[in-house]
């Protein structure tokens, strides 16, 4: 359980107004005028370019992919068969490609439609510019009022541009953002909810793999939870950090006695076991119990972290650059948090190989990334980038060295699961069997359309 640093009460107002001052000189003109700050010329091929040979875009294309899991994901909200998530290429006008994966949240029709609609501002500018446009397209076109949709495709466009600027300047991202504090990354083992004696077998596969962290969802009911967390307990010994995640699931009265009978089986922390809006209530329950808690849904954006810190809700953040929107977001977070003595975990939607390598240079250049990583690499089928499936060595991925995110996509592999969208549709993390309701309403209405001609 964190134990929260003496000097946080003295400074923890000075953290907010040094936040409200960088934001209202962020938001607001240099001058004072009130004006919103942006790029001089904000026309989507605008004469001012960065100094030195400019990365000027002129196509960005998108691909959505399904790729199976080996066995369907249970959570609170729903069950999900696959992950379904857009492949971005932006391309410059000397030939360079560079690569990003946005995930499909709420779904990946709406963050492909949220790509097209940013598609206009990026167009003509310089891959150089990043930082900018990516402030341009939350501030002054509008996704600052749409933060956790925006942040899904927002992510993706950004990792995209640091990809172009490290092949670019020939520099791996971790040594742009300032160097490494570690180059094996580390993630736990994630144990699907199915019969109680598979769980168990799943998770002993895991510890026998040399992972030393085991991740399970609850919120599957009272006394289910309880038996998962003792079975799994004893299956994996004591040696082995057991991982609880309730997906906002438990109500206040639930989660108090719930962790209370729980915590007999050492479980690291309980992620998320409140409403995510609920930051009060998670602190009152990580005081009343003494237990540790973690904020992933709650910490969706930098406000919710602030919020986090000041009222001291969580043991342990959750979060990535798809929830912040960016990179340099993610990065920013894992500090400040650091700051306030508090560990980041790289949290994740649904990553592919891409959208995981480039995770990983943060996640490398940050202090605080002390505690295993979310993945669903090691319940999926397949990937896109090159070589498919990377091999975990000790629960550990190993940080890429080649210049810009360090992962090429494979173009057989990008076709393939492209088409397996076109035929399965996506592979949604809401509802009860994890339907494409859209494709079969597409489908019924073409099968009606045909009967009739």
């Amino acid at each position: 359980m964190t134990i929260y640093p003496n000097f946080l009460d003295i400074v923890k107002h000075e953290i907010y107004i040094r936040f409200a001052l960088c934001s209202w000189r962020f938001f607001r003109s240099p001058d004072g005028s009130g004006e919103i700050a942006r790029n001089e010329n904000l026309d989507p091929t605008p004469e001012k370019q960065s100094q030195g040979a400019p990365m000027r875009i002129c196509d960005i294309r998108t691909t959505i992919v399904s790729i199976p899991f080996r066995e369907p994901e249970t959570w609170a909200f729903g069950r999900r068969l696959g992950i379904s998530n857009v492949i971005i290429e932006i391309e410059t006008e000397t030939g360079e490609i560079g690569i990003g994966e946005a995930v499909g949240y709420p779904s990946v029709r709406v963050v492909k439609e949220a790509l097209n609609a940013m598609r206009p501002v990026i167009l003509g500018r310089d891959a150089f510019d990043h930082e900018v446009i990516i402030h341009e397209l939350t501030q002054v076109y509008g996704w600052h009022h749409f933060r956790h949709t925006g942040g899904c495709a927002l992510g993706g466009i950004d990792m995209a541009l640091w990809d172009l600027v490290g092949k670019a300047t020939g520099l791996p991202l971790h040594r742009l953002f300032g160097g490494t504090f570690r180059t094996k990354i580390r993630y736990y083992w994630y144990v699907p909810n199915n019969e109680l004696k598979l769980m168990v077998e799943v998770a002993q596969q895991g510890v026998a793999q040399g992972f030393d962290t085991v991740y399970v969802k609850l919120g599957t009911g009272f006394e289910r939870d309880l038996e998962v967390a003792r079975k799994l307990r004893e299956a994996i010994g004591n040696g082995v950090k057991l991982r609880v995640d309730a997906n906002e699931a438990w109500s206040d009265g639930t989660a108090r006695e719930l962790m209370r009978r729980m915590s007999q089986y050492n479980i690291e922390f309980f992620e998320q076991p409140l409403c995510f809006y609920d930051h009060d209530g998670a602190a009152d329950l990580r005081t009343a119990l003494g237990l540790a808690i973690g904020a992933n849904q709650s910490a969706w954006d930098e406000a919710d972290i602030l919020e986090i810190i000041k009222k001291r809700a969580a043991d342990v953040v959750l979060t990535d650059q798809h929830q912040l929107g960016s990179l340099s977001r993610f990065s920013r977070a894992g500090w400040l948090l650091a700051t306030a003595g508090i560990p980041i975990v790289k949290h994740s939607f649904g990553d592919l190989g891409i959208s995981t390598a480039a995770a990983m240079h943060i996640m490398a250049t940050c202090p605080n990334f002390t505690k295993a990583n979310q993945t669903h690499l090691t319940v999926l089928t397949d990937d896109v980038v090159e070589g498919g499936l990377p091999k975990f060595t000790n629960g550990c991925l190993a940080l890429p060295h080649e210049p810009g995110l360090g992962v090429r996509i494979d173009r057989q592999r990008l076709q393939k699961y492209n088409r397996c969208y076109e035929e399965k549709g996506e592979f949604t993390s809401y509802g009860p069997g994890g339907h494409d309701l859209v494709k079969e309403l597409e489908d019924s209405e073409s099968v009606k359309s045909t009967t009739t001609q």
